[in-house]
Order: C-alpha cells, then sequence, then structure tokens
C-alpha cells in the first residue's frame, strides 16, 4: 500500500467524483490520440482488455524479450494492446472503450524503446478539428513504481490528498497507478492546467475522458 507524505491544505475543492474536474483544452489539426486504462480499472477488468485485444491484434511486443514487455505490469501490458486494438479499428471514440475502463488520450504514452502505435486525429473517433475538449492528468502506463511514489509525494505536498489516504473516498483501488493518477489530476487542476502542470518528468498525459466517473457509467 502507498504511503503518502504528509498533505498541506493549499487548496480547498469540492470532491464530487474522484476526478471531478477538467479543463478546455483547444486541439490542432491533426492531433493525434493513444487508447491507454484508466487508472481505476481492477485487476480483472485488465485481464478481461488484455485477453479481449489481443484476440484481435498481435500482441508480440508485449511479450518477454520484446521492447514492450517491460515494465511487466497488467496495467502497461493492457493499454499497450488497447492502443493498437483502437488504431486497428479505426480510432473510433468506441474502440476505446472496453466496458468504460479506457480513457483516450492526446499525449503520446510511449516509453523508452517501446512506442504506443498512433496514427489519425480527433476527427477519425468522431469529432470534428479544432474543437475544445475538458481534460484531465493522468500517469503514463508504463510509469515505474518509484516515478509514480515521487508524482505523488511531490503532488501531495502543494494539495491535499486526502481522499487517497485510507478510509478517503479515493483511497479504493489501492494501487500506486490510481493514487498518483488522482494526486497528478489534482496539482494539475490547482495550477492552472497548463500543460506543464502535468509534465512530471516525462510521465502525465493529459486525456479527454473524465477518470473519475467513467467507471460509473
Amino acid at each position: 500500500m502507498p504511503k503518502l507524505t504528509n498533505t498541506l491544505p493549499l487548496l480547498s475543492l469540492l470532491m464530487v467524483s474522484c476526478f471531478n474536474l477538467g479543463w478546455n483544452l483547444k486541439t490542432a489539426n491533426g492531433q493525434k490520440t493513444w487508447c491507454i486504462v484508466n487508472p481505476s480499472t481492477t485487476h480483472s477488468e485488465l485481464l478481461v482488455n488484455l485477453d479481449y485485444a489481443c484476440s484481435h491484434v498481435r500482441c508480440s511486443q508485449i511479450q518477454q524479450g520484446s521492447s514492450c514487455f517491460y515494465p511487466n505490469t497488467y496495467h502497461h501490458h493492457a493499454s499497450f494492446a488497447m492502443n493498437l486494438y483502437y488504431q486497428f479499428m479505426g480510432r473510433h471514440e468506441e474502440d476505446c472503450n472496453f466496458t468504460n475502463s479506457a480513457l483516450i488520450s492526446l499525449s503520446d504514452p510511449s516509453s523508452g524503446s517501446c512506442i504506443y502505435e498512433s496514427g489519425g486525429n480527433l476527427e477519425a473517433y468522431g469529432k470534428p478539428y479544432n474543437k475544445t475538449y475538458e481534460t484531465w492528468c493522468v500517469a503514463k502506463p508504463a510509469t515505474e513504481d518509484d516515478m509514480l511514489q515521487e508524482n505523488i509525494n511531490f503532488s501531495c505536498n502543494h494539495v491535499d490528498c486526502s481522499p487517497i489516504q485510507d478510509g478517503g473516498s479515493c483511497f479504493s483501488p489501492t494501487t500506486l497507478m490510481n493514487h498518483a493518477a488522482f494526486a497528478m489530476n489534482l496539482y494539475y487542476q490547482s495550477t492552472g492546467r497548463g500543460s506543464n502542470s502535468c509534465e512530471f518528468r516525462g510521465t502525465g498525459l493529459l486525456v479527454t475522458t473524465n477518470p473519475g466517473t467513467q467507471l460509473q457509467n
């Protein structure tokens, strides 16, 4: 279970859901998109998504010895496979649903030698060019645990992370990925929602779907 540093209540926010805030972002012509797992997805759902995607596309890159095997986590492997499926199917919004456990990312989830396939633009999944979208900040699926903890510690030294403390409304699932996404997004929203606020040393992603409400739909 992740240990959090002491938090500073610098910001008082009404928590309707774990990720209840968004921010408008104007997207450019030709904006690429990727499909990743919602940080709140359970282990069993990750397995279902991984199996489903790999039954339709070739997932050899996440096999042992291949370029995208590491980090050897279901969150990373499922995201990689789901994105392959999303790209293969034509990048429509419904191709990145996976029973409401997926998010469309405006940021490249690739990490190191592992390249997440990309293509198309926002029009490819049913939305026109040059439109304003709400955005949230989450962690790259391939982010290592030590970096996730660093992101939690940094964010929670600036914002109130009590909802992901034991007994808090967003404590479950008790994973570093879920807790980091909550803390990173809260920091992103509280600091003006600029792209640099979701940088986190290259481990942050901007997504266009609310991670806190999607699993409740």
